[in-house]
């Protein structure tokens, strides 16, 4: 009986232990937390404070015919257009002034604004100033050197003209912060509306995008002033892929335009291209047509929305 007893002894022991091994194993592989009992955690409900945005705004526009809408008179162009992207997209009230003028260099737009009280008023308490400027310095320029065959000599002739240029566009926004200096004003490159018919002409383009260079240089040394530059799309219309370039470059005449001597020998030239491109108005051949104007609508909007800072309320 002694012998049975020390056996069940044993055994105990051995299960004992077993099961003691058998957890600490457990536990070394799967390790549990000290508490074994959890408390359901709350989190608490944070309301994010909407930012007080204005339900109304006054949008004046100053420039040249790109401003005052040329080629769209049914909208009246990128003005026209987005205050009806702003009234829908932003639920606002949106005034505009437009004071756009066709032909308008600008020194002139900035003699208008001098002379008009009117209108400097309205720049006073405008949120949102957009600007077109630098087509007509720059084609007062090309007028006069289009047509020479000396490249050295076009180079010079742009260059000075440039500098020039520099300084009126100084001028000119020197005025626009001196009559408010908290609205956000938003500013069009130009573009270069015979590229379709005249691909190969590279002259051209590369003064184009030297003028932008110079608007853009000028106007980022003032504060929230932002450049905008459509220039890219404008120019090529619906030739957009690198092989619809190449094919439009192939498929253009070898004229060059410096053996043409007069502005009707180039709109001849023009007509006689006979290729159109989708942005622009083809009674002219030069500004945009509705479609072209809501690029420039478009580049806008995505502008003001991404520097949103004459939206907030203050």
């Amino acid at each position: 009986m002694s012998k049975v007893k020390e056996t069940i002894k044993i055994i105990l022991v051995v299960a004992v232990l077993a099961v003691g091994v058998f957890f600490g194993v457990n536990y070394l592989l799967h390790p549990q937390n000290e508490s074994v009992t959890t408390t359901p955690t709350t989190t608490k409900k944070t309301t994010a404070k909407k930012t007080p945005h204005k339900a109304k705004i006054n949008l004046v526009a100053v420039g040249d015919s790109l401003t005052e809408g040329v080629g769209d008179e049914s909208e009246g162009g990128y003005v026209g257009q987005i205050k009806k992207t702003l009234t829908t997209k932003q639920k606002l009230k949106v005034t505009t002034t437009n004071a756009g003028k066709s032909g308008d260099r600008s020194d002139q737009i900035l003699a208008r604004i001098n002379k008009s009280k009117v209108l400097q008023q309205k720049i006073a308490k405008a949120d949102v100033i957009t600007v077109t400027v630098g087509g007509n310095d720059l084609l007062q320029t090309l007028e006069g050197s289009l047509t020479s065959n000396n490249t050295a000599k076009n180079n010079a002739t742009v260059a000075k003209a440039q500098t020039l240029y520099a300084n009126k566009l100084t001028k000119l926004f020197n005025k626009l912060q001196s009559l408010n200096g908290t609205a956000s004003v938003f500013v069009f490159s130009i573009y270069n509306p015979i590229y379709v018919n005249f691909p190969n002409v590279t002259s051209i383009t590369h003064y184009i995008s030297q003028w932008n260079d110079q608007t853009q240089t000028t106007v980022s040394q003032y504060k929230h002033t932002y450049f905008m530059d459509i220039n890219w799309t404008m120019s090529h219309g619906q030739y957009k892929t690198a092989a619809q370039i190449r094919k439009l470059k192939k498929a253009a005449s070898a004229t060059t335009l410096t053996s043409l001597t007069s502005s009707k020998a180039i709109t001849g030239a023009l007509e006689a291209e006979n290729k159109t491109n989708d942005l622009i108005s083809t009674a002219d051949n030069f500004h945009p047509n509705k479609r072209g104007y809501r690029v420039f609508t478009t580049k806008l909007y995505q502008t003001m929305m991404a520097h949103d800072a004459w939206l907030i309320k203050k």
